[in-house]
């Protein structure tokens, strides 16, 4: 996740000069997850280090936010790791995979805060098992405000030592409308929640989604309906969480993308 409007942040994420202000953020209310429970989850790590969570749309291609991809970052090795529950420990369910290329959703440099969606193909495709499986987009394109949803992700967890959670965590935090997110009081158009967005959070501001979540998915009654993307700080109530709402858009664009992989 990233903290809008500090949109020159997105190419380094990576490196070694992201501010303390931008780390300072972890999943608020959340808890762990039984291991394994949720094995379309991916950690993009650049240099052996997570970044981003992702989602495995197919044994080839991971589903991630934009402003995940390594910039300009030169010497960085990328790497997906799949069938985590640990990121430290030595699991013989993990499957550590190179990428082949990052593709990202087509953004306006003078708006990234839209379109934060990004395609990352494997090198070799991904075994499919009990640790390792797909997560489809839901066919639904929107969300009701008032709905309760889980976000999982290994965020941080500790803004002293800018260090994400080792072990897999979830949320579960409620739509905002979006004319409500949209407003004065909350981000005041700025970024603008467009109908591709959607915003999520907890109205105590105790339930969020945070730096390192970024790309992890939003699963609303069971099915995958968007991506984390940005937000200002972390559990704050009038600035909740702001994700990117897979709409018929970006389902297109995934499936012109993975077309030529399933015609293999």
């Amino acid at each position: 996740m990233t903290t809008f409007p500090s949109f020159s942040l997105f190419f380094l994420i990576a490196g070694a000069y992201l501010t303390s202000e931008c780390f300072n953020m972890e999943i608020i209310g959340g808890k762990e997850v039984s291991p394994h429970s949720r094995p379309f989850m991916a950690s993009i790590q650049y240099s052996g280090e997570h970044m981003c969570g992702g989602v495995l749309i197919h044994p080839q291609w991971v589903l991630t936010a934009a402003h995940c991809h390594p910039g300009s970052a030169k010497g960085q090795s990328s790497k997906v790791v799949l069938g985590a529950h640990s990121l430290s420990k030595n699991e013989a369910s993990k499957q550590i995979l190179e990428v082949k290329k990052f593709i990202q959703f087509s953004r306006l440099k003078s708006d990234l805060e839209s379109d934060d969606i990004m395609l990352v193909k494997l090198h070799t495709a991904a075994k499919l098992n009990k640790h390792v499986q797909l997560l489809h987009p839901s066919s639904k394109n929107d969300i009701r405000a008032g709905t309760k949803c889980k976000v999982i992700g290994w965020g941080n967890t500790d803004p002293e030592f800018l260090s994400p959670s080792d072990t897999l965590r979830e949320v579960t935090v409620t739509v905002v409308n979006r004319k409500l997110c949209n407003s004065q009081s909350y981000y005041n158009h700025n970024p603008v929640i467009t109908k591709d967005m959607v915003c999520a959070g907890d109205n105590k501001g105790k339930k969020d989604s945070c730096q390192g979540d970024s790309g992890g998915p939003l699963i609303c009654k069971g099915a995958f309906y968007a991506l984390v993307s940005g937000g200002h700080k972390c559990g704050d109530a009038k600035k909740p969480g702001i994700y990117t709402l897979l709409t018929k858009k970006y389902q297109a664009w995934i499936k012109s993308k993975l077309a030529p992989s399933y015609a293999n």
